[in-house]
């Protein structure tokens, strides 16, 4: 539910100003930390009242930021590297709900499409129509079917091998979705849908849960999902895999051809994880091994109940391999219910290449991160050691940037990283997001709103 204008305008505009007095009198300083040097910059003051994640994205020389600003509304921000950046506000605001993130990609023309603030609800869609001018922002009402976009979830943007803009979004609810792609003409400028056939079907008694399409070393699209019966996030299931060539035509892991739209009979699946086996959407990860072969981390209950850390892999026969990598004692993670669940107690990240013989899975357990070290041939953990996630300086900016968000001790705030997505800049740049917000509320109101925080775009220069 989207929250009307008030006559809050003047205010927001005097808040907003004091605001920048502070945040905005050159807040950038450099850091030397495990050789890499942090420049934290502010992008605004944002809503914190909940967890809702903004997006970064750079294209080149050009950079964008979509975020809910303190007032609740979708701003999009946008600069040239070496420039200032541009803001503007599209009509859109933001309720509880944690599910309602923005996402947004440039099109081969240079206009920006922009989606977001949906949980089952209609389409909430802008594109520029001045190419990278965010100020030419405006609402498009219908994308390809009407009919499709009144139940709109998870929504992203992707690009095909020729360039080509992707919108994927689920059509319904958790337990009755289906999964729905379209593709835009940049010389019409309309969207159509990808398939004759919806790409996957939940037969009215399941929804799937995506991570993907990732563009493999392979040159192959890879997908993976979990399956999920009902609201509740307990009853995920059937870790499945399938791969495309080019997002249209759609194979096994053995390159047999899959009819759409996909149902659970016919889909491979790598994992048979029962529902209530703790696998949980949003924790299947995907990478890839020395040979460009997927791999898939993510946990489930062990013969003697306890949450665990898995490894899949295709092995020499037509079955898929999992080795559990993690031996935690009397550690169970029991979630379920309706609702964002939260700070997950288990976070694990996509496993990745250390060497010739080795690959690292990073899994942050409770308030610890560890990176299991794994044997690329035989999967087995050769030790575990402490990791990080993101570099530690940036925890350290956002919280200096943040000094007034300490000062109510009694309400509790989380610290967010947000990587960015699109390409590195050309002097080797890596850029994340970090901000701080009160936890999610399973996408009720909290009795207190905090103030808003400060939300720093950090630029890490690569050793």
């Amino acid at each position: 539910m989207h929250l009307r204008r008030t006559n809050l305008k003047a205010k927001y505009i005097f808040l907003c100003s004091l605001a920048f007095l502070s945040i905005l009198v050159s807040f950038a300083s450099q850091s030397r930390q495990h050789e890499q040097t942090v420049t934290s910059i502010a992008i605004d003051r944002v809503w914190s009242g909940h967890r809702i994640k903004p997006y970064l994205l750079t294209r080149g020389q050009q950079q964008f930021v979509a975020y809910y600003d303190a007032n609740r509304q979708m701003t999009i921000a946008h600069r040239h590297l070496t420039g200032k950046w541009r803001y503007y506000k599209v009509d859109s605001w933001l309720g509880w709900d944690s599910h309602n993130y923005v996402t947004m990609e440039l099109d081969s023309d240079g206009h920006l499409h922009v989606m977001g603030n949906m949980h089952a609800d209609p389409i909430e869609y802008f594109r520029t129509s001045e190419p990278l001018n965010v100020r030419s922002l405006k609402r498009i009402d219908v994308m390809a079917d009407e009919a499709l976009e009144q139940r709109m979830t998870y929504p992203i943007f992707l690009l095909n091998k020729n360039n080509e803009l992707i919108a994927k979004y689920r059509d319904g609810g958790s337990g009755n979705g289906n999964e729905i792609y379209n593709i835009y003409d940049t010389k019409s400028k309309t969207w159509s849908r990808l398939h004759a056939n919806k790409f996957l079907d939940g037969e009215g008694k399941m929804s799937g849960y995506f991570e993907g399409p990732t563009l493999g070393p392979d040159g192959m699209f890879h997908l993976i999902w979990v399956w999920r019966n009902t609201p509740n996030a307990a009853t995920n299931h059937s870790l499945s895999y399938a791969k495309s060539p080019d997002l249209v035509n759609w194979q096994d892991s053995n390159g047999q051809k899959l009819a759409l739209p996909i149902t659970l009979k016919m889909t491979e699946v790598v994992d048979p994880v029962p529902p209530f086996g703790g696998m949980i959407n949003g924790n299947v990860k995907l990478g890839f091994d020395q040979q460009k072969k997927p791999i898939i981390v993510y946990h489930k209950y062990d013969d003697n109940g306890d949450t665990q850390i898995y490894i899949a892999r295709k092995g020499s026969s037509d079955d898929w391999e999992s080795k559990k990598i993690s031996s935690w004692k009397g550690f169970r993670w029991d979630f379920g219910g309706h609702g964002s669940l939260g700070r997950f107690m288990v976070k694990p990240y996509a496993p990745q290449v250390i060497d010739e013989q080795t690959l690292g899975v990073t899994v942050r357990r409770e308030d610890d991160v560890m990176r299991f070290i794994v044997d690329a041939n035989s999967l087995e953990t050769v030790k575990v050691e402490k990791a990080d996630i993101f570099p530690p300086m940036i925890e350290k900016q956002t919280l200096a940037a943040n000094k007034h968000l300490a000062k109510d001790k009694t309400i509790k705030l989380e610290h967010h990283v947000f990587e960015g997505q699109g390409d590195s800049s050309s002097n080797g740049k890596k850029y994340y997001l970090s901000w701080q917000s009160q936890p999610g509320n399973r996408d009720k109101a909290h009795s207190v709103i905090t103030e808003p925080s400060v939300l720093l775009l950090n630029e890490i220069a690569q050793p």
